[in-house]
């Protein structure tokens, strides 16, 4: 409980300048649910749907601001430190070594949006330990349901937990042997589709299983292209705590199997494996597939498998053996190394300082007050995630004046946090028209939708406009004839965000502030 609430408050101070741009994707995404817009259905989800829907809920909860997302950020990552430390106590015993672990997850610092990766991983991990102290249904349950949670936030989430589960449920067999350890494999893989089902259902109603894969497939390749594995040399490097955490973060789980290999003639050793294996297992996976370019951003995606074994590690080179005198100095000085690559890679004395935590703490309540009071105000300015953001504050205003919230903004180009701040629907049926979801069958999609919708305004970031025109020749030639400018908004020498307005809409009134044309909100 300590542990939980210590690492919700630093979290949620920590939002001194609010949340980047990236998290918008999942904050704007809950706001359309809000709006009566669900994914799948109303717009292209490539696979996050408890991404959107977490948010929404919390909008529900506390209100449609961005104290709502805080505060769901704040708990997971709170929730994520009290399930790491149970997992850790559970797998080596010490208490020491939990509060250890959590403090490395906490002060690497993972981004805000980053927070399933930390709560989804930690909460399985502990299923895992539950289900290897007592095997039973009820428990084999839990995995399967942890796992399709963590699969609903994110679809390789669930693959990889998966993937441990069933590892954990076959190496924790019983005196009988194999034919125990596969029955409860079959009735693990049972209830994981069975609780999959009716999602699996709801997307093929909507929209079709192919096409939900084929677009899913779609994002993933392109992220792949946008962001590649890197193999940074360590000796010259400008950052060498940064690029050593890399090669770190991959030897945890090839140590600790390597260990797992030396150790195989011990009686205890198949407990030991059903521990171990799936843990190094799953990190395998998530180094290979998070820990890509860039680095400083990735890194702490993968701490809380890394910390569970390196754990697991230290309370086997300080366990009582002949070896004690050398691997317990080298478990001590591989732990400092590890531990600056952390405080590096999350700039943690800088989160604290952020967090207004290395002054007087006499003010630090005050801090809470502060933090909640700006993340309430809809345009404060410093918690506005980019300059193009806070150049377009008097649009927004604009669009609460004079549309209705049954309109909709067509944004061609990345800048999620548009109808978040607009209040308003995604229009095409996607959140924004970027180079992700360009391929023929999401442009007719779009193209279907745009005719049937009321959408006054087209958004369109001066380096996205090529890109636009590119990808998306159907919607383009949709648009030109329809719309005109409105006006451009300069953010800077190298943006210029182009407005562009329906010539049909809102001829009979202009707006008194700013000239435009007005169709005022209904009652």
């Amino acid at each position: 409980m300590v542990l939980f609430a210590l690492t919700a408050a630093f979290r949620f101070l920590a939002l001194k300048n609010g949340f980047v741009n990236d998290h918008f994707v999942y904050i704007s995404g809950g706001q359309q649910m809000l709006l009566g817009a669900w994914p799948t259905r109303d717009w292209i989800d490539p696979g996050l749907p408890l991404m959107f829907g977490a948010s929404a809920l919390a909008q529900q909860i506390f209100g449609p601001t961005l104290f709502a997302e805080a505060m769901l950020v704040a708990i997971a990552f709170g929730l994520g430190a009290a399930f790491t430390a149970g997992a850790v106590r559970r797998l080596t015993g010490s208490l020491l070594l939990a509060i250890l672990a959590v403090l490395f997850e906490v002060a690497v610092f993972p981004r805000t949006y980053s927070y399933p990766k930390i709560l989804a991983y930690a909460f399985v991990f502990w299923l895992y330990g539950c289900y290897l102290a007592r095997p039973d249904r009820t428990r084999l349950f839990a995995i399967a349901a942890g796992v399709v949670v963590a699969f609903l936030f994110r679809h390789d989430h669930g693959l990889f937990l998966g993937a441990g589960g069933l590892l954990t449920i076959l190496l924790a067999r019983s005196a009988d042997g194999w034919r125990s350890a596969l029955r409860a494999a079959a009735t693990y893989t049972v209830f994981v589709l069975l609780l999959t089902l009716p999602y699996l259902l709801y997307v093929q109603w909507y929209t079709g299983l192919w096409t939900y894969l084929r677009t899913g497939v779609e994002f993933s390749q392109r992220e792949a292209i946008r962001q590649w594995h890197v193999w940074p040399r360590v000796i010259g490097d400008a950052q060498p705590l940064q690029s050593v955490l890399l090669y770190e973060l991959y030897a945890l789980p090839i140590v600790a199997l390597g260990l797992l290999l030396v150790r195989r003639a011990r009686i205890d050793w198949r407990t030991v494996a059903a521990q171990v294996a799936p843990l190094a297992l799953v990190a395998l996976f998530v180094d290979f597939s998070f820990l890509r370019d860039p680095l400083e951003t990735r890194l702490p995606d993968a701490i809380v498998p890394a910390v569970l074994l390196g754990a697991w590690l230290i309370s086997r080179a300080f366990s009582p053996s002949r070896l004690r005198l050398l691997t317990a100095p080298v478990a001590l000085g591989c732990t400092v190394v590890v531990g600056l690559s952390v405080l590096t890679v999350g700039a943690t004395h800088e989160q604290i300082d952020r967090a207004g935590l290395l002054g007087n703490r006499r003010e630090i309540p005050h801090r809470f007050v502060e933090r909640t009071a700006d993340l309430r105000a809809r345009f404060t300015d410093y918690q506005l995630p980019m300059p193009s953001t806070r150049s377009l504050v008097p649009f927004f205003r604009y669009v609460a004046r004079c549309t209705s919230p049954e309109d909709r903004l067509l944004v061609g180009g990345f800048m999620v946090e548009v109808p978040f701040y607009a209040q308003r629907l995604f229009a095409g049926g996607q959140e924004y028209f970027g180079t992700y979801f360009g391929s023929e069958a999401n442009q007719r999609f779009a193209f279907d939708r745009l005719q049937r919708e009321r959408v006054p305004f087209v958004i369109i970031p001066s380096d996205y406009q090529e890109s636009f025109d590119n990808t998306f020749p159907l919607v383009v030639d949709y648009i030109r004839p329809r719309y005109v400018p409105l006006t451009d908004v300069v953010v800077d020498d190298e943006l210029t965000i182009h407005v562009l307005v329906d010539r049909t809409w809102g001829t009979a009134t202009r707006d008194a502030e700013t000239g435009w044309p007005c169709a005022p909100r209904e009652p």
